[in-house]
């Protein structure tokens, strides 16, 4: 049996394919699971100017935070300063939601001004790493770094 291709096949066999695209995205696609990135981002748009102002005091420093990708985990070493420093920071992994890890800090004056975040704390992938501290004012941070736990020599990211 020879089908002959005319107008009538040509309209109508693109339109059965277009049905059936649509309806399997209408069945299929409801079930894919999908992370917003904050629950609340109106809000915290609103305060990004804050961050605009603590980046502008971060690059008045005299010299720059250095973070060292170490096997033993992400080692931040912060600008001498004669003061305590207290804050934040933030591993946020953009796969999923379950993988970041936020925790606080106190840095004293008499100490070294290192933080050390364990390789326990993390997984094989690509991390944001937000920093927000203060001194005497406030400062904001950010550094895009991969994390392989199998790795045996420093690497060293810096901001210039």
């Amino acid at each position: 049996m020879k089908i002959k291709f005319n107008w009538d096949i040509g309209i109508v066999l693109p339109l059965v394919v277009f049905i059936i695209f649509i309806t399997y995205i209408a069945f299929f696609f409801p079930h894919v699971g999908s992370q917003l990135v904050s629950d609340r981002y109106y809000e915290e748009e609103m305060k990004y100017q804050e961050i605009i102002n603590e980046k502008k005091n971060m690059l008045k420093l005299p010299t720059k935070i250095k973070v060292f990708i170490l096997y033993s985990g992400i080692e931040i070493i912060f600008p001498s300063v004669n003061n305590d420093i207290y804050g934040f920071f933030t591993l946020f992994r953009s796969s999923s939601k379950d993988l970041d890890f936020s925790q606080s800090f106190k840095i004293l004056k008499s100490s070294k001004k290192i933080l050390l975040i364990p390789k326990r704390f993390l997984k094989k992938g690509y991390y944001k790493l937000i920093i927000r501290w203060k001194i005497n004012k406030k400062y904001f941070f950010e550094k895009d770094i991969y994390w392989n736990q199998h790795i045996n020599i420093s690497y060293l990211f810096s901001i210039f």
